[in-house]
């Protein structure tokens, strides 16, 4: 079975809004994909964090349990952004301890998520 530290680290750092620690959960060639585009490599994933999610000021995510299959992780996540909060999946995939894939996908439209 998996150790999902990484994702929980990852979710440490998007809280603290950390891009370097980021930076360091992502294997050299990882990829993220999410509704703003697909970036490849930690630089890329960094700069994807840095320039554009943490921009948002009141960024938080309360993820819900993990299910975790090998080396597969996936959680259901309450965003807030923007004052309002949507439903979120984050789909990880991990190699030798750090995320390798991250694919992002959205639900509900901001303000019609279930509270």
């Amino acid at each position: 079975m998996t150790n999902a530290g990484p994702v929980h680290e990852y979710f440490a750092a998007i809280r603290r809004k950390d891009a370097d620690a980021l930076r360091g959960l992502f294997t050299e060639g990882a990829e993220l994909v999410t509704l703003a585009g697909t970036y490849v490599g930690p630089d890329a994933i960094a700069g994807f964090y840095r320039d554009l999610a943490f921009t948002v000021d009141d960024l938080w995510p309360e993820p819900g349990p993990l299910l975790i299959d090998d080396d597969h992780v996936a959680v259901e996540i309450r965003l807030r952004m923007n004052g309002n909060v949507s439903l979120v999946a984050d789909f990880f995939t991990l190699t030798d301890q750090k995320i390798s894939r991250l694919a992002i996908y959205s639900g509900p439209p901001p303000g019609n998520a279930a509270r």
